[in-house]
């Protein structure tokens, strides 16, 4: 509804929305068991475009760039009519223009924060924000919301929900496979495969390899050639590689016995 800075201090405000959490909708089975309705597949496929738009508009189109670095299913706010807001600005970093116009950073300080799961691999290792580590998030929910899994369980072997992904692409499985199975088959089979495809493209561990926003938008809007070649899949040994500080942290939190 509006915004407000004053001293450093940024206040944004929101309609009221109860339970609208895009992570509420997708992961409560137990709603879903007692009655309620799941997310049509209409709605999933629109939220993910509105959230591009959104996340294009932060990165491209605004006069300072800014660097969200909190994308997750839980930030998306849904309306009674399933429009989405994206929330949770407290970790979003702001790049002004130079006398080049070109962004730059003004804190130079680099430090990790963000959701497990939904943090890009060399985010995870440097502490740098850029706009590929929230394509890279983004690339997390559009799989969240394809599959209807949360991006961590401990309760599966394995946990990363990138990872089981990244091995069901190795397979070369049938992307029907990745369909939530709460939809019942309810879905549009050639915007699932591009869903499918575009969070796997999204989620690549070498930033070089992710699609920007506005290729996104143009994927989501139809324009399927806007994806990479097949050619730029990442092996097994190269995914393991980029990844060793996820992996090596969920093995500590194992040991713990933390779930």
């Amino acid at each position: 509804r509006g915004w407000c800075t004053e001293q450093g201090e940024m206040l944004v405000v929101y309609d009221y929305a109860a339970n609208r959490l895009l992570s509420h909708l997708l992961f409560h089975e137990h709603d879903y068991k007692n009655g309620h309705s799941i997310l049509p597949w209409r709605h999933r496929y629109n939220i993910i475009k509105s959230l591009a738009s959104a996340t294009r508009y932060l990165h491209e189109e605004w006069d300072e760039q800014v660097i969200h670095r909190n994308i997750t299913s839980s930030a998306v706010v849904l309306d009674p009519d399933m429009n989405p807001r994206l929330s949770c600005f407290a970790l979003a970093e702001f790049l002004t223009r130079n006398e080049h116009g070109h962004h730059v950073v003004v804190d130079k300080k680099t430090s990790v924060r963000g959701i497990f799961g939904y943090m890009s691999p060399e985010y995870l290792d440097s502490g740098e924000a850029t706009t590929m580590a929230d394509v890279y998030s983004f690339g997390v929910v559009v799989l969240e919301v394809v599959s209807g899994q949360i991006a961590v369980d401990f309760r599966r072997p394995e946990v990363l929900l990138v990872k089981r992904v990244h091995e069901f692409e190795v397979r070369k499985r049938p992307y029907e496979e990745l369909a939530d199975w709460k939809l019942n088959g309810e879905y549009d089979r050639k915007e699932l495969v591009r869903l499918v495809k575009l969070g796997m493209a999204c989620t690549r561990s070498n930033p070089e390899l992710r699609p920007s926003m506005r290729q996104i938008v143009s994927i989501l809007d139809g324009h399927d050639k806007c994806f990479m070649e097949e050619g730029l899949k990442e092996r097994r040994e190269d995914w393991k590689q980029r990844n060793t500080s996820s992996l090596s942290l969920i093995r500590r939190i194992q040991a713990l016995g933390i779930q």
